[in-house]
Protein backbone atom coordinates (compact mmCIF):
# COMPACT_ATOMS: atom_id res chain seq x y z
CA UNK A 1 0.00 0.00 0.00
CA UNK A 2 1.34 3.43 -0.92
CA UNK A 3 2.12 6.07 1.66
CA UNK A 4 -0.64 8.29 0.27
CA UNK A 5 -3.27 5.55 0.57
CA UNK A 6 -2.15 4.84 4.14
CA UNK A 7 -2.60 8.53 4.97
CA UNK A 8 -6.11 8.41 3.48
CA UNK A 9 -7.02 5.42 5.68
CA UNK A 10 -5.59 7.14 8.76
CA UNK A 11 -7.56 10.33 8.01
CA UNK A 12 -10.76 8.30 7.58
CA UNK A 13 -10.24 6.43 10.86
CA UNK A 14 -9.20 9.48 12.89
CA UNK A 15 -12.10 11.57 11.59
CA UNK A 16 -14.52 8.71 12.35
CA UNK A 17 -13.19 8.41 15.91
CA UNK A 18 -13.43 12.17 16.36
CA UNK A 19 -16.99 12.12 15.00
CA UNK A 20 -18.12 9.44 17.47
CA UNK A 21 -16.34 11.18 20.35
CA UNK A 22 -17.88 14.56 19.52
CA UNK A 23 -21.40 13.16 19.11
CA UNK A 24 -20.96 11.16 22.33
CA UNK A 25 -19.85 14.21 24.30
CA UNK A 26 -22.69 16.23 22.78
CA UNK A 27 -25.16 13.59 23.92
CA UNK A 28 -23.73 13.66 27.45
CA UNK A 29 -23.57 17.41 28.01
CA UNK A 30 -25.24 19.10 25.00
CA UNK A 31 -22.30 21.36 24.14
CA UNK A 32 -23.15 22.89 20.74
CA UNK A 33 -19.48 22.99 19.73
CA UNK A 34 -19.46 19.17 19.88
CA UNK A 35 -22.23 18.89 17.32
CA UNK A 36 -20.29 21.20 14.98
CA UNK A 37 -17.09 19.17 15.48
CA UNK A 38 -19.08 15.96 14.99
CA UNK A 39 -20.66 17.14 11.74
CA UNK A 40 -17.35 18.44 10.39
CA UNK A 41 -15.60 15.17 11.34
CA UNK A 42 -18.42 13.17 9.75
CA UNK A 43 -18.02 15.13 6.54
CA UNK A 44 -14.24 14.59 6.47
CA UNK A 45 -14.75 10.90 7.22
CA UNK A 46 -17.28 10.62 4.39
CA UNK A 47 -14.99 12.26 1.86
CA UNK A 48 -12.02 10.03 2.66
CA UNK A 49 -14.07 6.84 3.06
CA UNK A 50 -16.05 7.28 -0.16
CA UNK A 51 -12.85 7.83 -2.16
CA UNK A 52 -11.26 4.71 -0.72
CA UNK A 53 -14.45 2.72 -1.31
CA UNK A 54 -14.85 3.84 -4.94
CA UNK A 55 -11.16 3.29 -5.71
CA UNK A 56 -11.06 -0.17 -4.12
CA UNK A 57 -14.30 -1.32 -5.80
CA UNK A 58 -13.17 -0.16 -9.25
CA UNK A 59 -9.78 -1.81 -8.68
CA UNK A 60 -11.55 -5.13 -8.12
CA UNK A 61 -13.86 -4.64 -11.11
CA UNK A 62 -11.51 -3.06 -13.67
CA UNK A 63 -7.97 -4.21 -12.74
CA UNK A 64 -6.54 -1.22 -14.70
CA UNK A 65 -7.74 -2.90 -17.89
CA UNK A 66 -10.07 -0.19 -19.13
CA UNK A 67 -10.57 0.04 -22.89
CA UNK A 68 -8.84 3.35 -23.56
CA UNK A 69 -10.09 3.35 -27.16
CA UNK A 70 -13.66 4.22 -26.09
CA UNK A 71 -14.90 7.69 -27.04
CA UNK A 72 -15.17 8.83 -23.40
CA UNK A 73 -11.41 8.63 -23.00
CA UNK A 74 -10.46 10.40 -26.24
CA UNK A 75 -9.06 13.90 -26.06
CA UNK A 76 -11.68 16.57 -26.77
CA UNK A 77 -10.95 19.56 -29.02
CA UNK A 78 -11.01 22.13 -26.21
CA UNK A 79 -8.78 20.21 -23.80
CA UNK A 80 -5.31 21.17 -25.01
CA UNK A 81 -6.08 24.90 -24.74
CA UNK A 82 -7.71 24.42 -21.35
CA UNK A 83 -4.70 22.53 -20.00
CA UNK A 84 -2.36 25.29 -21.15
CA UNK A 85 -4.52 27.89 -19.37
CA UNK A 86 -4.57 25.75 -16.22
CA UNK A 87 -0.78 25.21 -16.52
CA UNK A 88 -1.23 21.48 -15.89
CA UNK A 89 2.33 20.72 -16.97
CA UNK A 90 3.64 22.77 -14.01
CA UNK A 91 1.64 21.12 -11.21
CA UNK A 92 0.82 17.60 -12.39
CA UNK A 93 4.06 16.04 -11.12
CA UNK A 94 3.42 17.27 -7.58
CA UNK A 95 0.09 15.42 -7.32
CA UNK A 96 0.17 12.27 -5.17
CA UNK A 97 -0.39 8.80 -6.62
CA UNK A 98 -2.20 6.01 -4.80
CA UNK A 99 -0.41 3.29 -6.80
CA UNK A 100 2.94 4.40 -8.19
CA UNK A 101 3.51 0.97 -9.78
CA UNK A 102 0.43 1.28 -11.98
CA UNK A 103 1.94 4.36 -13.66
CA UNK A 104 5.58 3.24 -13.80
CA UNK A 105 7.05 3.22 -17.30
CA UNK A 106 9.74 0.87 -15.99
CA UNK A 107 7.40 -1.67 -14.35
CA UNK A 108 4.37 -1.63 -16.66
CA UNK A 109 3.74 -1.93 -20.41
CA UNK A 110 2.52 1.32 -21.96
CA UNK A 111 -0.94 -0.16 -22.68
CA UNK A 112 -1.40 -0.99 -18.99
CA UNK A 113 -0.41 2.52 -17.95
CA UNK A 114 -2.90 4.00 -20.41
CA UNK A 115 -5.60 1.70 -18.98
CA UNK A 116 -4.62 2.80 -15.46
CA UNK A 117 -5.07 6.45 -16.44
CA UNK A 118 -8.58 5.63 -17.68
CA UNK A 119 -9.46 3.79 -14.48
CA UNK A 120 -8.06 6.63 -12.36
CA UNK A 121 -10.11 9.09 -14.38
CA UNK A 122 -13.32 7.10 -13.79
CA UNK A 123 -12.54 6.78 -10.07
CA UNK A 124 -12.08 10.53 -9.71
CA UNK A 125 -15.13 11.36 -11.84
CA UNK A 126 -17.25 9.19 -9.54
CA UNK A 127 -15.62 10.85 -6.53
CA UNK A 128 -16.64 14.26 -7.91
CA UNK A 129 -20.25 13.06 -8.00
CA UNK A 130 -19.97 11.55 -4.51
CA UNK A 131 -18.48 14.81 -3.21
CA UNK A 132 -21.33 16.86 -4.59
CA UNK A 133 -23.90 14.34 -3.30
CA UNK A 134 -22.63 15.02 0.21
CA UNK A 135 -24.41 18.39 0.09
CA UNK A 136 -27.60 16.37 0.63
CA UNK A 137 -26.40 15.56 4.16
CA UNK A 138 -27.32 19.14 5.03
CA UNK A 139 -30.98 18.12 4.90
CA UNK A 140 -30.96 15.89 8.00
CA UNK A 141 -27.95 17.46 9.76
CA UNK A 142 -28.16 21.16 8.96
CA UNK A 143 -24.79 22.92 8.72
CA UNK A 144 -25.34 23.60 5.03
CA UNK A 145 -22.15 25.63 4.65
CA UNK A 146 -19.96 22.85 6.06
CA UNK A 147 -21.37 20.38 3.54
CA UNK A 148 -21.27 22.85 0.65
CA UNK A 149 -17.68 23.97 1.26
CA UNK A 150 -16.26 20.48 1.85
CA UNK A 151 -18.17 19.12 -1.15
CA UNK A 152 -16.91 21.81 -3.49
CA UNK A 153 -13.32 21.46 -2.21
CA UNK A 154 -13.48 17.65 -2.53
CA UNK A 155 -14.92 17.84 -6.05
CA UNK A 156 -12.31 20.41 -7.10
CA UNK A 157 -9.49 18.22 -5.80
CA UNK A 158 -10.82 15.20 -7.70
CA UNK A 159 -11.22 17.29 -10.86
CA UNK A 160 -7.50 18.07 -10.65
CA UNK A 161 -6.82 14.32 -10.83
CA UNK A 162 -9.25 13.91 -13.75
CA UNK A 163 -7.51 16.75 -15.58
CA UNK A 164 -4.10 15.26 -14.87
CA UNK A 165 -5.11 11.85 -16.29
CA UNK A 166 -6.69 13.41 -19.36
CA UNK A 167 -3.61 15.60 -19.86
CA UNK A 168 -1.20 12.65 -19.66
CA UNK A 169 -3.15 10.15 -21.80
CA UNK A 170 -2.60 11.76 -25.26
CA UNK A 171 1.13 11.97 -24.52
CA UNK A 172 1.20 8.30 -23.57
CA UNK A 173 -0.76 7.40 -26.71
CA UNK A 174 1.72 9.30 -28.88
CA UNK A 175 4.61 7.51 -27.16
CA UNK A 176 2.87 4.17 -27.78
CA UNK A 177 2.41 5.03 -31.48
CA UNK A 178 6.10 5.98 -31.79
CA UNK A 179 7.12 2.75 -30.10
CA UNK A 180 4.92 0.64 -32.40
CA UNK A 181 6.34 2.20 -35.59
Amino acid sequence: MSRFKRVMYICAIVSMALMFAAFGIYRLNGARICINVGITSMTVCYHFTIRLFIGNILDVIMHNEVDWRKPWFREKQFEEKLYKKLKVKRWKDSMPTVDENAFSLVKQPMECIIGATCQAEVVHELCVLASLAAILFAIPFGSFWVFLITSILGAALDMMFVIMQRYNRPRLLRALQRRNK
